[in-house]
């Protein structure tokens, strides 16, 4: 995983952000597919029967993925602190995931427990179907988003909307998205002219998503 995603950062230092976008699409899609075929495997398990099973293409794919994400919830700053930290305190030794996390977690002052178990511990990837709809007299957007994976694996992730309108740039909004079945509702100053879920591509998902 940290092989793929520092390539894909390389990439975006040397080609630009439209080829770090690429990347990280054709590692989504290589994630898809395999989960079609393994739909219950877990990029941490305890199957290793068959050595074969100790990495796969998953590993890497969904593994640069994770590491994007985890970008994505601590941010930035915090994130390179973490990295630099567990760089330096485990160079040329071994570690493990409870050590990485502890690392990320002191850098970010985040509990991140349930993002690790969830994302690497347990099988799937998020599918949503979600909607958004304007209320002209309580000037209010009601957006409902469910989690309609199948394999029984429930996430809790921050997701982003951008809503756009002709008043000006998108405005920016954090949605956290912990439940089947979730609603929120956020005050605008007038009628969007969309919103778009996760605009910068910080989460590995799947969505059916428009106007209702």
């Amino acid at each position: 995983g940290f092989a793929t995603y520092f390539t894909l950062l390389f990439i975006e230092h040397a080609y630009g952000y439209d080829a770090f976008m690429a990347g990280l699409d054709d590692s989504k899609k290589r994630v898809n597919t395999f989960y079609t075929k393994n739909p219950s495997y877990r990029i941490v398990h305890d199957n290793l029967q068959d050595m074969e099973q100790v990495t796969s293409s998953h590993t890497y794919q969904k593994g640069s993925w994770i590491l994007h994400m985890l970008r994505g919830v601590v941010g930035d700053e915090n994130f390179w602190k973490g990295i630099r930290s567990y760089y330096s305190k485990y160079m040329n030794s071994n570690a493990t995931t409870a050590d990485f996390r502890r690392e990320m977690e002191e850098a970010s002052g985040m509990d991140l427990k349930d993002f690790f178990d969830q994302w690497l511990y347990k099988p799937g990837a998020l599918q949503y179907s979600g909607s958004w709809q304007y209320d002209a007299k309580k000037k209010e957007v009601r957006i409902i988003i469910e989690q309609i994976q199948t394999n029984g694996s429930l996430f809790k992730m921050p997701v982003q909307v951008a809503i756009y309108s002709s008043t000006g740039k998108p405005v920016m909004k954090t949605l956290q998205v912990n439940e089947k079945r979730n609603e929120f509702t956020l005050l605008v100053e007038s009628e969007p002219d969309n919103i778009v879920l996760d605009p910068n591509h910080w989460v590995l998902m799947e969505a059916k998503w428009g106007k209702k």
